[in-house]
């Protein structure tokens, strides 16, 4: 009974010592955490810099506290040994600080959080300046680390020693009160500028490492919470969409070349008629078709540049006005994979900026092959390209039986195009394709990027099984598309919304999309334009 009753002591003792080791880790933490304040954006309203505040507190007293309820709490029941406990705290604590100083000196220079990706980054960025710096730059990382190491354990020892003191003080509760409050704040305004948009406040969602805020998807739609101020917010979105103060791409891309090298030649047509398609899969055996539906466009200009720049094509005025190039090209380039556009319909390419760049001096390439006609020449090629083991894809631009204009030519059965392709492309199933998911989803095969295709498109990666799920919106013009299982919305910058079955195409007048997702597909497609802060 007695040992017993020793045991629980010093369980006791420990976990006490546990407590205020992390809490003054939570305020190296903090400390840490204002370098990244330093390099953010000054928020330009009192409640965004009120958020910025009060999210700082929250979540860097989260890490600490969550990184002892996972990784030191347990070893205090099972092996309840002061010395074994220090040694894990003491390793505990210095790698999370040198991790967090590493990611905060990185965000500062960069604008992204630590990976995978953007460590090769590092390196690459570190050699360029001399010989040797990536070693000497991992060198003063594990002097840092040494310095952090020496210094938790010098903290873990006053702690434990000065434990009865620090035990009869009673500011510790106060202060987790504030970091706990904080921490419920922070997310709970998050739930209500995810609902309303407020951009302020959720452009800041990716400023410190490790976050994810709580949004308001399901909880306010679930409850019809701020329905009207979603609704004011949708407003504004979808005004959005009629000017867009180009940000494209909004950071610099971090991007690593991958091993495959090999060649990729794509074949577009306008359109192509279920004769053509069977002539093609008959002369070219090899090509396999896409089984997931692929949504074409309505016209030939928008088709192009959804399949060339993988944007929505609510982008194509303003990147025509600035004459910029796909964001992807020249990370190609970079990476010894040439970028060409030739064939017939190269005339309605963008403008002069996408002109075609030699192939012969790249190691590998790229081609978009633009024909209105499935010719003996185009048909040719495409047994050379086959033969030779390249990596191809055929696909159209335009639904061969596309009629006139009007909320049901946006149907799938009248905007779905087909897409061929042989079996080295990966391509995965999914619920609905888009054209603006071929150019991101090729590139996989030369470079990856810190933050996905996502960093430069709005399409995804295809490659990907189920990258895309219903519901899916895309736009035609300044007409956002929403498509769903069962039923197409048609939502017209004037705010009007007419949906129809994808069976019958009978209008559906009690039928719409939720509202968050529909704020969250117009976000999605405006990623790449600066919004407002009011």
């Amino acid at each position: 009974m007695r040992q017993r009753k020793q045991r629980r002591d010093k369980i006791a003792r420990l976990i006490s010592w546990g407590h205020w080791f992390t809490f003054f880790n939570i305020l190296l933490a903090l400390a840490i955490g204002t370098l990244y304040i330093e390099a953010a954006e000054t928020p330009s309203t009192f409640l965004g810099g009120f958020y910025m505040l009060i999210s700082w507190l929250g979540h860097f007293a989260f890490l600490p506290f969550i990184t002892f309820i996972i990784l030191i709490f347990p070893f205090c029941l099972i092996i309840p040994f002061s010395r074994f406990l220090k040694g894990v705290a003491t390793l505990v604590a210095a790698f999370g600080l040198i991790a967090l100083v590493a990611d905060a000196l990185f965000f500062r220079q960069y604008g992204y959080h630590l990976n995978t990706y953007s460590l090769s980054q590092l390196a690459l960025d570190a050699e360029t300046a001399f010989a040797g710096a990536s070693f000497v730059l991992l060198l003063g990382m594990l002097l840092v680390f040494v310095v952090l190491l020496v210094f938790e354990l010098a903290l873990a020892n006053i702690a434990w020693k000065r434990l009865d003191r620090l035990r009869e003080k009673h500011w510790g509760a106060s202060f987790s009160a504030v970091f706990v409050l904080c921490f419920l704040a922070s997310h709970s305004i998050h739930i209500w500028a995810d609902a309303v948009f407020y951009t302020p406040i959720t452009k800041q969602d990716d400023l410190f490492p490790l976050s994810y805020p709580t949004t308001a998807q399901t909880l306010m739609s679930k409850h019809g919470w701020l329905a009207e101020e979603r609704s004011q917010a949708t407003d504004r979105l979808l005004k959005g969409t009629e000017q867009i103060n180009l940000n494209y791409p909004p950071q610099n891309l971090m991007c690593a070349r991958q091993g495959t090298t090999n060649n990729t030649y794509v074949v577009v047509f306008d359109a192509l008629t279920a004769a053509e398609q069977q002539r093609l899969m008959g002369i070219l055996p090899q090509l396999e078709r896409f089984e997931s539906p692929l949504v074409g466009h309505t016209t030939r200009s928008g088709g192009l540049f959804e399949l060339l720049y993988g944007l929505a094509d609510i982008y194509r005025e303003p990147i025509a006005a600035q004459q910029q190039p796909p964001a992807f090209w020249q990370q190609l380039n970079d990476y010894q994979v040439s970028v060409t556009v030739t064939g017939e319909l190269e005339a309605f390419t963008v403008g002069d900026y996408l002109r075609a760049t030699p192939a012969e001096s790249y190691r590998d390439s790229l081609t978009f092959a633009l024909h209105t006609e499935v010719s003996n020449a185009v048909l040719e090629r495409l047994a050379t390209e086959i033969v030779a083991g390249h990596q191809v894809v055929v696909t159209a631009l335009n639904n061969a039986a596309t009629t006139q204009a009007n909320s049901e030519s946006y149907s799938l059965a009248a905007v779905q195009v087909p897409l061929l392709y042989t079996s080295n492309l990966p391509f995965a199933q999914q619920d609905l394709a888009l054209l603006t998911d071929l150019a991101p989803t090729l590139t996989q095969r030369y470079m990856t990027c810190a933050g996905g295709v996502e960093s430069f498109a709005t399409g995804r990666n295809i490659f990907l099984t189920q990258e895309r799920e219903f519901p899916v919106m895309t736009s035609f013009g300044r007409d956002l598309v929403v498509y769903d299982v069962d039923a197409t919305t048609v939502i017209s910058t004037d705010g009007r919304v007419r949906s129809f079955a994808n069976t019958t195409l009978e209008t559906m007048p009690n039928v719409a999309p939720a509202t968050p997702i529909l704020v969250d597909g117009i976000k999605h497609l405006q990623r790449f334009s600066k919004q407002s802060d009011e």
